[in-house]
């Protein structure tokens, strides 16, 4: 009887130690034919845009792809063609007077030395559940940065604001997501994980 208990005690800690370490290292391959590809053209109808989950699932997907571009733009910083190409694509996701939010994220990328970015949406904020003309929302959502080694290094809550900007065809109910802000890259409060 006390031998069950400590099987299932030990088999509970194990568990937990295996769950924890599991954290802490970065689970997936990174695809640079698909981050190649990333961009910022598509539209998105008025239909799949008429609620809070819907946007926020676009909202974090356009956030992952913007932080896997920043880190490929690092990455190849010293080819200037390829460094200008992939530039051009991340200035795509945010409307053109706020250019200078993807350079700042690329300088953190690379001063950082990241490699492989995971996000997790931790709440956002929108007014309109049904989207009828431009509309803004802001998003909070963690960001943890993972070494070559694909070990987290760093996590931080961030946040970003957005803009839906209604396609300027007539009778095409249809959205364009832009970024207007990310994060507040000039005051960074760092959480280092233990090593």
């Amino acid at each position: 009887m006390k031998a069950n208990y400590i099987f299932r005690f030990l088999f509970l800690l194990l568990m937990i130690l295996t769950s924890c370490n599991r954290d802490k290292y970065y689970s997936g391959e990174k695809n640079l034919e698909i981050i190649k590809g990333y961009n910022n053209k598509n539209y998105y109808p008025s239909g799949k845009m008429d609620s809070l989950q819907a946007i926020s699932y676009i909202t974090i997907q356009k956030l992952q792809e913007v932080y896997d571009l920043s880190v490929l733009a690092y990455e190849n910083k010293a080819n200037k063609d390829i460094d200008t190409l992939i530039f051009t694509q991340l200035k795509g996701y945010f409307s053109k007077n706020d250019t200078l939010y993807a350079q700042k994220i690329v300088n953190t990328m690379d001063s950082l030395q990241v490699k492989y970015v995971k996000l997790e949406l931790i709440k956002s904020n929108n007014s309109d559940s049904l989207i009828q003309s431009d509309s803004i929302g802001t998003v909070r959502f963690n960001a943890y940065y993972y070494d070559k080694n694909k070990k987290k290094f760093i996590e931080k809550e961030r946040q970003a604001n957005y803009i839906l900007k209604k396609n300027p065809e007539k009778f095409k109910a249809e959205f364009k997501f832009y970024f207007t802000y990310i994060g507040n890259f000039d005051s960074v409060t760092y959480k280092k994980s233990i090593r």
